[in-house]
């Protein structure tokens, strides 16, 4: 394992999640930081019963002192971005400056347009909304001008403690989204629903792209999460794991083709296999019974540390 490898924690985000007891056992195993995913307005699985990713995130930040909070990742076409960049200053300084932004494209959804978004130039949505706030961000007044988003002279205050921002870290997948991720990021996550075999593809762009823009692979943070079961066996780890997360995908299967599951040994190795493909973060995303997940990945994490 390299030094600088880290491991964090997908939050429980259910209405009715005891969040502030597991972030507290969060930070007292020793995880760098815990992360709420985003299930936008208009999205495809917005009628999931989970909480708001920022309101989670400060409720996190307010319970613990040490732990980073972060988001995999907001939809950025679907948050203004003034107003986004006013929120997230607003957690970066309550924080104490322990804030990460997953941000992304979302995908296609037609129900968008209900609520006054626009559906088209998601792309456009991303690159702007991200140079928006960046320019907010920046001491003294704003300026930016995009064809989406555009203003002169504006105040944003608070500004975010971490200098000159909270990092972006950009979810992408294709090769023109994780070129774009080279350009514009300050790091990159890969979603859970990919496979290792995915990650070590994009991987390989993502270096590409990065040498092509002149930017060291090695100062920019390459994430994963993974949606990871530990029990004693291979098939009661499946069993409880599949349900749950055919549930969040809509399609059977999807455990058995992108989840790392099965007792600790095995679990570690293939973790240590996305290590050595060069991710220095993992996001560990236990499906269900968090808290005894948590602590069993507390363990495997420490077979990893050997």
């Amino acid at each position: 394992m390299t030094p600088t490898t880290r491991f964090s924690i997908g939050l429980p985000t259910a209405i009715d999640a005891p969040l502030a007891t597991f972030a507290r056992r969060v930070e007292e195993l020793g995880f760098w930081s815990a992360w709420a995913v985003d299930h936008a307005v208009g999205e495809e699985h917005a009628e999931d019963p989970s909480l708001d990713p920022l309101h989670v995130m400060t409720h996190v930040a307010a319970v613990t002192t040490r732990l980073r909070v972060g988001v995999a990742v907001l939809i950025l076409p679907r948050r203004n971005p003034g107003q986004l960049a006013r929120d997230l200053a607003t957690m970066d300084v309550l924080s104490g400056g322990r804030v990460t932004i997953g941000v992304g494209l979302g995908g296609k959804d037609p129900g968008a347009a209900a609520f006054g978004f626009r559906t088209g130039q998601r792309a456009k949505h991303l690159v702007e909304g991200i140079g928006a706030m960046r320019a907010l961000w920046a001491e003294g007044v704003a300026d930016y001008k995009g064809e989406l988003h555009s203003f002169a002279g504006a105040w944003l205050q608070p500004k975010p403690v971490q200098k000159p921002h909270p990092p972006i870290w950009i979810g992408a997948r294709t090769p023109v989204a994780l070129q774009r991720a080279a350009l514009i990021g300050d790091g990159w996550i890969g979603a859970g629903s990919s496979t290792s075999g995915d990650f070590a593809g994009q991987a390989r762009v993502l270096k590409d792209a990065l040498g092509s823009a002149g930017r060291d692979p090695a100062n920019f943070p390459m994430a994963k999460r993974v949606y990871i079961a530990v029990e004693d066996d291979r098939g009661s780890a499946l069993a409880r794991l599949a349900p749950p997360l055919d549930f969040v995908y809509r399609k059977s299967g999807t455990a058995e083709r992108v989840a790392i599951y099965g007792p600790p040994a095995l679990c570690a190795e293939h973790l240590h296999a996305l290590i050595a493909l060069g991710a220095t973060e993992l996001v560990l995303n236990p499906m269900y019974d968090e808290f005894a997940q948590m602590e069993k990945l507390a363990r495997v994490v420490e077979m990893l540390r050997v």
